[in-house]
């Protein structure tokens, strides 16, 4: 019965821990600079859509392989953006650090809550950026936080890699 009992208890802390990919960054600890740098990057992201306007981003520094897919195929991932429509609202929702990169190459995760005019079902508009130069990493939309791998294979949208 020990045994059984050890057996679960190692299993389910196991399965536990393996869940966690992102600690969340207390209030008094986020950055602002990069709030708002995530935030005009989404709404710059989605007017040069609209507009479709496929040059370069000049006002941020984006990661070599997100610049390699996001302007590979602009044109195309422009239309995924402008199916869902404008946002109609966007509010930061909280950050967090990605675990294994809290001692190399820190990268965050900011997560803001949006309507977007085309898409209720999509509540999120998350931002990877790296903290250390502000290097915008990815951009997804979601219909949840994204901590692990979707389970779809096809998510709705996404401009970079998976995480």
């Amino acid at each position: 019965m020990k045994k059984i009992i050890l057996a679960l208890a190692i299993i389910s802390s196991l399965q536990l821990s393996s869940q966690k990919h992102y600690t969340k960054i207390s209030s008094s600890k986020i950055d602002q600079d990069r709030i708002n740098l995530s935030e005009n990057f989404i709404r710059d992201y989605y007017r040069k859509c609209s507009n479709k306007d496929y040059s370069q981003f000049t006002n941020f520094t984006l990661d070599k392989r997100l610049e390699r897919i996001l302007y590979d195929d602009y044109e195309r991932k422009c239309e995924e953006v402008n199916k869902n429509g404008k946002i109609m609202h966007l509010k930061f929702n909280s950050a967090y650090i990605k675990d294994y990169t809290k001692n190399s190459d820190p990268v965050e995760l900011i997560v803001f809550d949006a309507d977007l005019e085309n898409a209720p079902e999509l509540k999120y508009i998350n931002v990877w950026i790296y903290r250390d130069q502000n290097i915008i990493n990815n951009i997804l939309t979601s219909t949840e936080k994204p901590f692990s791998k979707s389970k779809k294979k096809n998510p709705p949208f996404r401009s970079g890699f998976s995480r």
